[in-house]
């Protein structure tokens, strides 16, 4: 089996720079290919050839902009991996993938493919969540914190200070108004950044869970925050099938997987393929 490995040297403030060739040493029939940039990720991942395996070995940035290379590759039959060297490992935890880097080598040459349905933002895949207004600036204020004050400690620092501008957007989802929206989110998967859970039902493949918080105080948030971090229901959950379209009349700000991708207005739809995804079988 042939692997091709890429590797974000930066992930986790460049401790994936000092590890990936004691990974790559461990994994001889692997070729590894220090990123330069996320782009370089995705446009190697999509332009692959000749391999079974593409594997992201990074954080949750490095795994979007490889699986999204993956999803456009013209060879279909292309498994997809990870090698977890990140902060918030949001998509191990949801699909059962260790981030221990000796059990994720032993999943990959070892594991399990199973075949995920995947959502795309715009035409852009996404693997954790996309997010609407507060969600988008908490994730733009800790991605400039966390590599100073750590991931847990700066994504409060950033939830606490957005909370604190208590901000709310009218948007419309698919033609239904939905007024006082201080946070949004679309997802398949219950973790939403750095410890953050919502509580989620057993999905079928072609539904889309959308979470969204309204009317809150201060006060109110801390409450929720709490709930979140135990993974417990809060907020306003619900559960649709087919694709979304989602407007507003003043600007609002979107990012999915951690990172900023533009505003409003935006079209939600299921890839017109799955992931095939290496991860632990669930049956043992």
């Amino acid at each position: 089996m042939r692997f091709l490995v890429l590797v974000n040297p930066s992930s986790h403030g460049g401790k994936a720079g000092r590890r990936w060739r004691e990974a790559a040493a461990k994994m001889p029939e692997a070729d590894f290919v220090p990123l330069k940039s996320i782009e370089e990720a995705n446009a190697l991942a999509r332009s692959a050839s000749g391999y079974e395996t593409i594997v992201a070995c990074g954080g949750d940035g490095t795994i979007n902009a490889v699986a999204d290379g993956v999803m456009a590759n013209p060879d279909s039959r292309l498994r997809f991996g990870v090698i977890y060297m990140g902060t918030s490992p949001d998509f191990c935890r949801f699909h059962d993938i260790p981030t221990g880097m000796d059990e994720a080598i032993a999943l990959l040459q070892n594991g399990f493919c199973k075949e995920i349905p995947v959502l795309q933002a715009n035409g852009h895949c996404f693997f954790c969540s996309c997010n609407l207004g507060m969600g988008a600036d908490i994730a733009t204020l800790a991605n400039r914190i966390r590599p100073v004050l750590g991931d847990k400690p700066g994504t409060f620092l950033a939830v606490m200070r957005n909370l604190l501008k208590n901000r709310k957007w009218d948007l419309t989802v698919n033609g239904e108004p939905l007024h006082g929206c201080q946070h949004f989110l679309v997802s398949r998967n219950s973790f939403i950044a750095s410890g953050l859970q919502i509580s989620l039902p057993p999905l079928d493949d072609d539904a889309i869970a959308l979470w969204l918080v309204r009317g809150l105080s201060v006060s109110g948030w801390l409450r929720l925050i709490s709930k979140l971090y135990k993974g417990l229901p809060c907020g306003e959950l619900r559960i649709v099938k087919g694709p979304l379209t989602i407007t507003a009349g003043v600007p609002v700000n979107i990012e999915f997987d951690g990172d900023a991708h533009g505003q409003l207005p935006l079209r939600i739809a299921f890839a017109p393929r799955r992931l095939r995804l290496v991860t632990r079988n669930p049956m043992g």
